[in-house]
């Protein structure tokens, strides 16, 4: 089983490297180290691995500048505390190195701010998402999570959906999707017609200058 852990984890190491030009948890990029440990986490869980195995797999993944880093930290750690090693300390170990505190604090109040506004749904379910990842423990529960995402749309989107009171995430944004496209809201602004005349005269003066350039040159 180990075995193919290690080959699922060096698949995951390819991708990323495909993705980032530096290692995930080594860059600055961090959202990448966010969906780094995602990633790594799907796996550990679905190979039921133990927190030995767990440790073991994510130090193979490090390299770079994170490597190095980690070199450092085992020579000042005793063979007793090394072998004992959990993942959550690892983890933490880790992402203080890479993500501090400070700025996963700055992270979950862009979250907790995240609004709608003049985007269109399908850009706030995307900011939703990616933000949601630094306040897991704010959209652990389904019912949480459909009652900030709801919470954060349009108005007129919200007051329709607060009244049917929906507690799944996903039927929240179907529904959410249903009623802006019902209103209208997802549509692009048609020009003008006083834009779509002027860009027609403008055309036709272009053509009228290039008929009066030929014949100058005849």
């Amino acid at each position: 089983m180990f075995r193919d852990l290690l080959n699922a984890v060096q698949d995951l190491s390819k991708q990323q490297a495909q993705t980032a030009p530096n290692n995930a948890i080594g860059s600055a990029n961090t959202m990448s180290s966010i969906e780094w440990f995602r990633r790594l986490e799907g796996i550990f869980k679905h190979m039921n691995c133990n927190d030995a195995q767990k440790v073991s797999c994510a130090k193979f993944m490090l390299t770079n500048d994170a490597g190095h880093w980690w070199d450092s930290e085992t020579r000042i750690k005793t063979a007793e505390q090394l072998r004992n090693l959990t993942w959550d300390q690892f983890k933490e170990s880790l992402m203080g190195k890479y993500f501090p505190q400070s700025l996963r604090d700055q992270k979950e109040v862009e979250f907790l701010q995240l609004t709608q506004g003049s985007l269109p749904l399908g850009e706030y379910e995307r900011k939703f998402e990616q933000l949601s990842r630094y306040a897991p423990h704010m959209v652990n529960i389904e019912l949480t999570k459909a009652k900030r995402f709801e919470m954060g749309l349009k108005p007129e989107i919200k007051g329709i959906i607060t009244a049917q009171q929906y507690t799944i995430y996903a039927k929240v944004v179907h529904r959410a999707q249903a009623i802006s496209n019902g209103l209208g809201l997802e549509e692009k602004p048609q020009p003008s017609i006083k834009t779509s005349v002027k860009r027609k005269w403008q055309g036709h003066d272009k053509e009228k200058g290039s008929n009066q350039n030929k014949k100058v040159k005849i």
